[in-house]
Order: structure tokens, then sequence, then C-alpha cells
């Protein structure tokens, strides 16, 4: 397939594009001493910015789920499900204020539209001044009686997981989910950000591609690119090594994660990063500890500076992970 012009503009991110640029930075040219030096020193010059506190806050404001994606690990998670409270959720947002953070993800392991104060809380967040207040949502609560709410909230940007053209590919990556019901829920979207004219919240389209999908991308970028502010198509990962074992030996990055994310469970773990659904490294609690605290802790600090000597295997969470390849997620994204 062949991506042109109009189309590639509302592509946030793409597949193929991503193909190329890891086929580059696995070549000889990545491996060239003035390009390891430059990089090298970038990943440092980076570090330095994010040591005091980092891009975005990632707050689980609830681990349940409604879905049985076959890429997402949920189905075998052992941890206690809950919906993080208003009391603990203002005082985060208050502490990301404080240390400057810009940007407030507000989603989990979960579907966040199956918290019935997600709404109360996306306002808590703008009222305490956060630029950017996003969430990811799979779409089947998304329904006429929420839209309201979804353009009073003030919430910046949402992203629907859709990754299908056809409601048979759709049933056989998410089970559980109604193709039907998605669909005429972002349509219903749509229409009603037009009907009010409005700019917020930025619809974006979240479509990871696959075996079972990647046969009808043309065809799905073709339907929605038009009618949406973007559509991201990416890769799957394998979930810190739970859903596949990296048998590859590729060049490995410090991860970008440690510095760019500070990730908060609902009963207030701080996990090491996304990809720890199970909470097996925690790094502190909200409840007993500041933001700041945690995110300059020893904890943490030590565990960077094994990715900085590149000792992965030092760390069980992160020895089979996939998302710090170099090929993968590059420091060169931020």
């Amino acid at each position: 397939m062949i991506i042109k012009g109009k189309m590639l503009k509302k592509v946030v991110y793409h597949a193929r594009i991503k193909k190329i640029a890891a086929w580059f930075l696995g070549s000889e040219v990545a491996k060239n001493p003035f390009y390891l030096w430059f990089y090298k020193n970038y990943i440092k010059f980076q570090i330095k910015k994010l040591e005091k506190a980092p891009l975005r806050v990632m707050v689980e404001n609830t681990n349940i789920c409604n879905a049985n994606c076959v890429f997402c690990p949920h189905q075998i998670m052992k941890r206690q499900t809950g919906i993080i409270g208003l009391e603990t959720f203002e005082k985060i947002v208050k502490q990301a204020k404080e240390m400057g953070i810009g940007e407030l993800t507000l989603h989990g392991f979960g579907e966040p539209l199956l918290d019935k104060d997600f709404f109360a809380k996306v306002k808590v967040a703008k009222n305490f001044g956060i630029p950017l207040v996003r969430t990811n949502t799979n779409g089947m609560y998304l329904t006429k009686e929420k839209l309201k709410d979804v353009f009073t909230s003030g919430l910046d940007e949402i992203y629907i997981s859709f990754d299908a053209a056809s409601e048979s590919t759709f049933q056989k990556i998410r089970p559980g989910l109604n193709f039907i019901q998605v669909e005429t829920n972002i349509l219903g979207l749509i229409k009603e950000k037009k009907k009010r004219k409005a700019k917020k919240p930025k619809i974006f389209l979240s479509f990871v591609e696959s075996k079972e999908n990647a046969c009808e991308t043309g065809q799905y970028l073709q339907k929605w690119q038009d009618l949406v502010d973007g559509v991201s198509i990416s890769f799957l990962h394998n979930w810190a090594g739970k859903l596949k074992k990296n048998e590859e030996k590729r060049q490995r990055d410090p991860c970008r994660l440690l510095w760019t994310d500070l990730v908060i469970n609902w009963n207030g773990d701080v996990p090491l990063c996304c990809s720890d659904y199970e909470g097996r490294i925690i790094l502190g609690n909200v409840n007993q500890q500041t933001l700041k605290e945690i995110w300059r802790g020893e904890k943490l600090k030590k565990i960077r500076e094994f990715h900085l000597k590149g000792s992965f295997d030092k760390i069980d969470l992160c020895k089979d992970c996939d998302l710090n390849y170099h090929t993968k997620l590059p420091w060169w994204g931020l």
C-alpha cells in the first residue's frame, strides 16, 4: 500500500514509516561511531531535562475492563481491580501541576469510561491548569448520553482503539466488543463535534497493526482519515516479555519511559512503567509519598543506572521487554 499526500498528513504514526525508520536504525549507519557519539550525547541532554519531572503522568482511573483483546494480557492479570478515588486523584493532579508536568493521561490497564466519575476527574485536572488531558477508550461506552460530558469536561484529546475495517476482523481482535456499536459511537462523536463547532477534544483513532488486520490498513485509512483529527497505526509490543520472549539480540537503549512517564495505579501504587500491568516493581505509593519523592527516589535511580549501563538482565521486568529496542522506541522520538 502506498500512503500519499493528504492521507499521510492525517496519520499520527504509521507502521510502514516506522518499519523504514527501524531498518535505518538497525543498519550499519546506526553503528557508526559518530552516530553513536551523537546519540549518546542526545540522550544525556534529554535526561538532564527530565530528571526533575517527567513529561507526563499516566493515571489509571480504573483497571476494570469489558474486553478480551487478543494482544492484551488483561485476562491473566492477578492484581486487585478498582477505581481511583477523587480525593487521591486531586492530590496527584495538584502535585503534578506543582512539578510543572504538562500532560496527564487518564487511563491505564482498563476501560476508563467504566469509572462513573471519569469526566469529573477530567474537570479536576483542567481546573488545576493541566495543559493537556487525554484518554484512550475502546469506544463501547462512548454513548450518546455521555457526549455532553465529552465536550464540557475540558478533555483535550481522545484516542479510540478501533483496529479493523470489517466486523469479522474486529471480532477476532477484540472479542467482547461490538463493532457496530463502537462505529456508531465514533460517528456520533464526530457528528456532535461538528454540530457544536468544537475544537476539542481532538479525536484520534488507534489501530494496532497485526497479522489479523494488516490487510485492512489501507481500507481503514481511506474510510476514516477525513473524518477524524488523526489516525495512529502502531506496532504490537510484548508487555515486558509476558506475551513473547525476545530471542533476537538487538541494540537496546536505556528505556526512555523511565524518564518520560510517571505511571500511577488506581490504588496509588507507582509501578515502574506502563508495561508493568501486574505491579511487579513498585516505586512507591502516592498515599505515602509525594510524586517528587517517588520520581527522584533511590529505587528508580538505581534502575535507571542499570539501564544506562545496559544491564537489562538485572531487572526481571526489563530483561525480555522489546520497548527499548533502538529500532522500536528510540530517544529521537522526544
